[in-house]
């Protein structure tokens, strides 16, 4: 069976950056990121900001421009730690990540109401199977510089709360038009994209305030070998859920 990196179309979007402000009336999805919102408050962190200014320049187009002029691709914060000081859970492949029992266990119930809704979207014939990737907290003065996950080649989905709407942003260069697009936060916000290095989707994030960020990997699953190989090559991976495919019932 050929091979191929599952897209947007997928899940019946649209390519591109794309809200999904229908996700924002989810009351039940709001609960249950709340409360694990609430656990990861009390955690021990250890958190240290950064002054606006180096935030800023780190999330700036010159710093983009400058690292496109190496040829040089960034993956993320498990490759590339300096690139961030955000706060970064249950993650065995980040030096400084909070662990925690509790907060994984809370973390589950969103994930599992998440990947409920992404199989209401997905048509009967597909194959998608759902990963929890990063799960972090972005305390006021904290960012996370430019990179592409381009490692792990798929659709990218998070969902984000920001305690102050508009103090945040997403900001990412359009890989059709390599313009970049700043994107405020809003108090919710559950957003879209395709990443791969065929078009490489540059992005970065910056917070003046309390920001959570829950974020999923959409896969393909064409090829079993192919999505082994792919989970095998990205170190702390956590155990794949389960496949979107019908009940069978």
């Amino acid at each position: 069976m050929s091979e191929r990196r599952p897209d947007l179309g997928d899940l019946g979007l649209a390519d591109g950056l794309q809200e999904l402000d229908g996700w924002r009336a989810d009351t039940e999805l709001v609960t249950l990121v709340e409360r694990c919102i609430a656990a990861q408050r009390s955690a021990d962190t250890g958190f240290r900001p950064a002054p606006a200014a180096e935030g800023l320049a780190a999330v700036s187009e010159d710093a983009l421009r400058a690292i496109l002029a190496t040829s040089r691709d960034i993956h993320g914060v498990a490759t590339d730690p300096a690139i961030s000081n955000v706060i970064v859970f249950n993650a065995s492949n980040v030096a400084d990540a909070v662990t925690s029992r509790t907060i994984s266990a809370l973390r589950a119930r969103v994930d599992a109401h998440v990947e409920a809704k992404l199989r209401a979207l997905v048509p009967a014939a597909s194959q998608l199977m759902v990963v929890p990737s990063g799960h972090f907290w972005y305390p006021p003065g904290s960012y996370m510089g430019w990179h592409t996950n381009n490692r792990a080649p798929g659709v990218r989905i998070y969902v984000t709360h920001a305690e102050e709407p508009g103090r945040s942003f997403f900001r990412y260069r359009d890989p059709d038009t390599d313009q970049v697009v700043t994107a405020p936060d809003d108090r919710w916000n559950v957003r879209a994209f395709r990443v791969g290095s065929d078009k490489p989707f540059w992005h970065a994030v910056y917070s003046e305030t309390h920001r959570f960020s829950f974020g999923y990997m959409v896969l393909h699953g064409s090829s079993t070998e192919w999505l082994r190989r792919m989970l095998g090559g990205i170190p702390g991976l956590r155990t794949v859920t389960r496949w979107l495919l019908p009940r069978p019932f």
